[in-house]
């Protein structure tokens, strides 16, 4: 046997034996890992905390309005009944526009103008220009 093919051989023979080994290192790691890695769910018991009924009712008050919700015939909106059931819940919702924690209705309205004293005076002049003008082009090119 010649040298050269006996290297070749025993390169193979080790080469077999690493691989073998290599796989059974990694199948035991890999064992190892979902051990560590599985979800232990420990119970704990808590002594829930009573609410007192006139906080409850002040937080519903502060969220609802004092007003009492209407309750409106449900409509056909829509052939889909989860969506026709969603409109017609989102349809009877109070929007509760009495209190300082109402939603602002128009937000393009001028009590909320941009302060521009700390913008640079290029965006200055873009943000307080005059743009009727420009509308105006814009309606007479689109022919309104």
């Amino acid at each position: 046997m010649k040298a050269k093919t006996f290297e070749n051989l025993i390169r193979k023979v080790v080469r077999e034996e690493i691989d073998y080994a290599l796989r059974r290192e990694i199948k035991s790691l890999k064992e190892d890992l979902r051990d560590e890695l599985k979800p232990v769910i420990i119970e704990h018991k808590e002594r829930m905390v009573e609410v007192p009924e006139a906080t409850k009712n002040s937080l519903k008050e502060k969220i609802m309005g004092k007003k009492p919700i209407k309750s409106r015939p449900k409509q056909h909106f829509s052939g889909d009944n989860t969506l026709n059931d969603l409109l017609n819940e989102t349809a009877q919702g109070d929007t509760n526009t009495q209190t300082a924690m109402a939603p602002i209705s128009d937000p393009f309205s001028a009590a909320g103008a941009i302060p521009t004293e700390a913008m640079p005076t290029p965006l200055q002049n873009v943000v307080n220009r005059d743009y009727s003008s420009l509308m105006k082009a814009i309606d007479k090119k689109k022919g309104l």
